[in-house]
């Protein structure tokens, strides 16, 4: 596809399987610098160091059938939102959430598109329900390592 892209283009697909309604997405990287620089030097002589990656998604929040859920936002939401498991007899134990691996992609015209994979840890959930709006869930989070795809 010749051109420019726009946000219509733009997919998320959360473990395999494409979210169903994306309003947008971001995803940001950071690179820090070490500096190597000894007494006599006169000049900064810098070179790579850690990397990060952030960002965040909206998601619209719908269901296709009655009853049926919101699909893959609904999964997504389950795997960060856990309610504490009570043992028998015991106090209620706190659940840790499960990394979500994301794959960010821009429809081309070709069979995989562009896109970046990671997996990530989502660090905040936000779903918001307005009169006269459809309810989404906005949703950051930070990545856990290195990509492991990239074609941009």
């Amino acid at each position: 596809m010749a051109g420019f892209y726009s946000g219509k283009e733009g997919e998320l697909i959360i473990d395999g399987e494409k979210a169903a309604r994306v309003r947008s997405w971001s995803f940001n990287m950071n690179q820090s610098v070490l500096e190597t620089v000894s007494l006599e030097d006169t000049d900064r002589n810098i070179i790579h160091g850690i990397r990060s990656y952030t960002g965040s998604a909206s998601i619209y929040y719908y269901q296709d059938v009655a009853g049926g859920g919101s699909g893959k936002l609904s999964t997504l939401i389950n795997k960060i939102i856990k309610p504490s498991e009570t043992a028998q007899g015991n106090d209620a134990t706190a659940v840790e959430a499960q990394t979500v691996n994301f794959r960010l992609r821009i429809k081309d015209g070709s069979a995989s598109g562009r896109f970046i994979e990671f997996q990530a840890i989502v660090t905040s959930v936000s779903m918001t329900s307005t009169v006269g709006e459809v309810t989404a869930a906005d949703l950051s989070f930070e990545c856990q390592g290195a990509p492991s795809a990239v074609s941009l």
